[in-house]
């Protein structure tokens, strides 16, 4: 989904027409001190009090006497002063007004956008991970929605654009706004390991299919997410060092994998394609399936449809419907692929 500005419209509004005010307001104060201080000689002070009593219309007695000129002055600036006050109070009823509605209109546009929403991501957290991985979703092009319950976090997801719904993520009925019985993944990211260990309980209770990754804290957690129906536990302190290990001893793989992971422009992707029943692979054995002269993609690794085990592809291992490739390429060689792994058998 495109950025919304609209927020940022209304906020500028805002700003400009209280700008305006404050301006017509300053203007009609100097005239009224300009105007008695000239029309009757009086002082600054005196001035500016009979200005001030003028133009909020409060009905007192005037310094001194008018002269025929300062009562018409005085009139006047009583009008004018109704006028700026009557403009102040319509343009910030109508941008109050206007405040409000687009806070239902927005509710009720996200709504719609959620329930258009198939085979997406739900992402329970709006952290710092949690940011980051509906960064690496949007980049992907992978449609998913936002589950978070700090107000201090609402506004950077409206200026990014994306779908969200202001709420715990541990109710089943928040979970199901989401449109979790629809979705493919659910990365459960909040501060609380107990937060995500209840959060893929439910998830798991509404959609057995959805494959669900979760972040742990504590490495006696791990077990019991596993139990509570997660596909994948991740420790981001375990991953970091890692990776610093790896960065530190081996800084040759550190930068393959960087290439194949990074953001923007990548030379090679890692990718995951499913064959599918009755495509041009599906009952093939891979010395057989000119995969490489085909394509260009290189098969990394195999799962069979009926394991969990990720298979070495020896060229004498038969390709069947639903088996997992694992193949490393060019985007255009794994585009290739991926049409392939769907294309029926020509006849």
């Amino acid at each position: 989904m495109k950025k919304d500005s609209a927020y940022k419209t209304y906020l500028s509004t805002l700003t400009q027409q209280s700008l305006t005010l404050a301006i017509l307001v300053a203007a009609l104060i100097i005239l009224g001190v300009t105007g008695y201080m000239y029309l009757e000689g009086w002082t600054l002070i005196d001035a500016l009090y009979m200005t001030i009593i003028t133009v909020a219309t409060v009905g007192f007695k005037e310094v001194y006497p008018l002269s025929v000129q300062g009562k018409i002055f005085t009139i006047v600036l009583i009008t004018m002063g109704v006028g700026v006050f009557a403009y102040g109070a319509v343009t910030f009823s109508r941008l109050l007004v206007e405040g409000e509605l687009k806070k239902v209109f927005d509710k009720r546009r996200l709504e719609r956008e959620m329930k258009k929403l198939k085979d997406h991501a739900i992402v329970c957290g709006f952290g710092r991970l949690g940011e980051k991985v509906s960064e690496e979703l949007h980049r992907k092009g992978v449609p998913f929605v936002v589950v978070e319950n700090d107000p201090n976090r609402i506004p950077k997801l409206e200026e990014k654009g994306y779908l969200y719904i202001e709420a715990d993520s541990s109710d089943e009925g928040i979970l199901e706004e989401a449109g979790i019985v629809d979705a493919k993944i659910l990365i459960a990211v909040v501060g609380s390991d107990a937060d995500n260990l209840f959060i893929t309980l439910s998830a798991r209770e509404l959609n057995p299919k959805l494959h669900i990754v979760a972040r742990v804290e504590d490495p006696q957690a791990t077990r019991k997410l596993y139990k509570a129906g997660a596909n994948r536990v991740i420790s981001p302190y375990d991953v970091g060092a890692s990776m610093l290990v790896h960065a530190a001893l081996k800084p040759a793989v550190t930068d393959f994998i960087e290439l194949t992971t990074r953001l923007g422009p990548v030379t090679l992707i890692l990718e995951e394609v499913v064959i599918e029943k009755g495509s041009a692979l599906d009952g093939v054995l891979i010395k057989e399936s000119k995969i490489r002269e085909d394509t260009g993609a290189i098969v990394v690794a195999v799962r069979k449809a009926d394991t969990s085990n990720i298979l070495r592809p020896e060229p004498s291992l038969k390709l069947e419907k639903g088996d997992l490739l694992v193949v490393l390429g060019m985007r255009e060689d794994i585009e290739k692929l991926e049409e392939l792994a769907r294309t029926p058998h020509s006849l």
